[in-house]
């Protein structure tokens, strides 16, 4: 029994569906939450008060109990586990990146935060890439291009401040395991078909076909072209601590691709399905056609 057939019949239909976004920063996450703004309108929260998210463990469980309309949620701060909530299917979306490609991104996103005063925007003004690299290695330094995913996939409770080693990393590989909606930035139209796929079962009509948002890097470049160029930028001994620090987001970002690979090909018509959307996003960034769900609630079942 594959993936998708798997998981739809452990799932009791009676239940409420909550779409959690485990929006990871510079990892396409905008384009992600425009497509589900697209789908749900004012069903959809870009949940943004990171203070009360960190603040109290229980805050996102009663917060959507409080909140009964809500079908999808998206935050940078989620705290794990997730809570349980009775007659509440909470599905957890996330996307991943290549750890060392992504480091440009983050550099000049945060370079460009003018009006920020953010650690990060602050230190990224005022120094160039290779010697925010090297501030951003010291385990001092919150761990935005060290271990990050491995981070973001970790207990709360679990420190940053430190390096992950083996157990830390099994604990990442259940929670990849455990991942409704896994997918990656670099197959980011693949990934968006697998949600779509599993979330026809909870959502009628869901389509996430979307318009690009928030490009930091010229799409056409390729990424092992990207790495090589940061290497050149930083030089060798900068690039080797990153390579070192980044470990165990290596070898969580490949154990994520296989089993990426094992749900997509359980596809049996991916280039027609790939084909089909991709004709549906043509269309919306041509402006011929605005399949405009704001403020319509998708049927459930």
């Amino acid at each position: 029994m594959n993936w998708l057939h798997s998981l739809k019949r452990s799932l009791k239909f009676k239940k409420r569906a909550v779409i959690i976004h485990n929006h990871n920063f510079k990892n396409a996450g905008t384009t992600i939450d425009w497509a589900l703004a697209r789908n749900f309108g004012n069903d959809f929260v870009d949940h943004r008060d990171y203070k009360s998210m960190l603040r109290d463990p229980a805050y996102l469980g009663t917060y959507l109990l409080e909140n009964p309309k809500i079908q999808a949620l998206s935050t940078h701060h989620l705290r794990l586990p997730l809570p349980f909530l009775d007659n509440v299917k909470l599905i957890k979306m996330m996307l991943l990146r290549h750890p060392i490609e992504r480091v440009t991104s983050v550099y000049n996103f945060e370079r460009k935060q003018t009006q920020s005063e953010t650690l990060g925007a602050r230190y990224a003004r005022d120094h160039n890439i290779r010697d925010y690299i090297l501030w951003r290695m010291r385990f001092d330094v919150p761990p935005t291009i060290r271990n990050f995913h491995v981070f973001r996939c970790l207990p709360t409770s679990v420190s940053w401040q430190k390096e992950f080693g083996e157990s830390e990393l099994i604990k990442a590989k259940a929670f990849i395991d455990s991942l409704e909606m896994l997918g990656f930035v670099e197959f980011f139209d693949e990934s968006m078909i697998l949600f779509e796929k599993f979330l026809s079962t909870f959502f009628r009509g869901i389509d996430l076909s979307y318009k690009m948002q928030n490009i930091g890097q010229q799409p056409n470049e390729s990424l092992e072209s990207r790495i090589e160029a940061l290497r050149k930028e930083i030089g060798e001994s900068a690039f080797m601590l990153l390579m070192d620090r980044n470990r165990a987001d290596l070898d969580l970002y490949e154990y994520a691709r296989r089993v990426f690979q094992v749900r997509l090909s359980q596809i049996n018509t991916l280039d027609a399905t790939l084909e089909d959307f991709r004709k549906r996003c043509r269309q919306i960034e041509s402006g011929w056609f605005i399949k405009c769900f704001h403020g319509l609630k998708l049927n459930e079942r």
